[in-house]
């Protein structure tokens, strides 16, 4: 039998760019550098892979923490600051 392992920060981090996005201006949106925001998001927060729907739906909780939040906040806004000031478009 094959599990699906999935990283819910993936998820987490899909469900809430656009709107972190929004509030900053002069962002580029084009599909390459939401790309770009998006991988370097990931790539400073700390994965949280599970391998069924009910860790999932725990993992999901936790990711929307406070704590949790603040970080995202602050690592998308440093992405985006990023890919604005070096577009690889």
């Amino acid at each position: 039998m094959l599990v699906d392992v999935k990283n819910v920060m993936e998820t987490y981090v899909e469900m809430n760019l656009e709107h972190v996005l929004d509030e900053i201006p002069n962002v580029c949106r084009c599909e390459q550098c939401r790309a770009d925001i998006k991988a370097l998001v990931l790539n400073r927060l700390r994965p949280m892979y599970v391998s069924t729907s009910k860790g999932e739906a725990l993992s999901m909780m936790q990711a929307f923490d406070t704590g949790k939040q603040v970080e995202f906040l602050c690592c998308a806004r440093s992405a985006a600051a990023l890919v604005t000031s070096n577009p690889h478009h």
